[in-house]
């Protein structure tokens, strides 16, 4: 059956499955931003629908970006710790904010964790095409200031 064979080619799998990890681990992000969110604020707590609300929109927003930001660049990263380290990162911004007791760094902490969790992994993880172009023979236009 040459119809299963192009449905559950190992690409695929691992695409969809990238796809539903990014979209599980948003939400679970979502979740406990709420959580934090409310926590800084000192606000009442949340409700369900505000649980099921952020879960639903940070499910899609991670769905969609993160197997855009695994395969372009982070390629040689494991698929599973470009999930789970941004994640820990993110939510650690989060509890930082709370900890410091600023209401307002909660809007700006759990991205820059984000950043430094995605960061942290191009880092560990390089890709060594992208260090390779000037040796292998590409000509590079040098611009000087007249």
């Amino acid at each position: 059956m040459s119809l299963f064979k192009k449905l559950f080619t190992t690409r695929r799998v691992l695409q969809l499955s990238l796809v539903a990890a990014g979209a599980t681990s948003g939400a679970v992000f979502g979740v406990i931003l709420t959580r934090l969110g409310k926590i800084a604020a000192g606000a009442p707590p949340a409700t369900l629908d505000n649980y099921l609300w952020n879960a639903a929109v940070f499910g899609v927003v991670t769905g969609v970006l993160s197997p855009l930001i695994t395969w372009s660049e982070l390629r040689r990263a494991p698929l599973w710790r470009t999930v789970a380290e941004p994640l820990v990162a993110a939510v650690a911004g989060g509890c930082a904010a709370v900890i410091v007791g600023v209401p307002a760094l909660i809007l700006l902490l759990p991205p820059v964790g984000l950043a430094l969790g995605l960061a942290n992994l191009k880092r560990r993880y390089p890709d060594p095409q992208a260090a390779d172009t000037l040796e292998r023979g590409e000509s590079v236009l040098l611009l000087k200031d007249s």
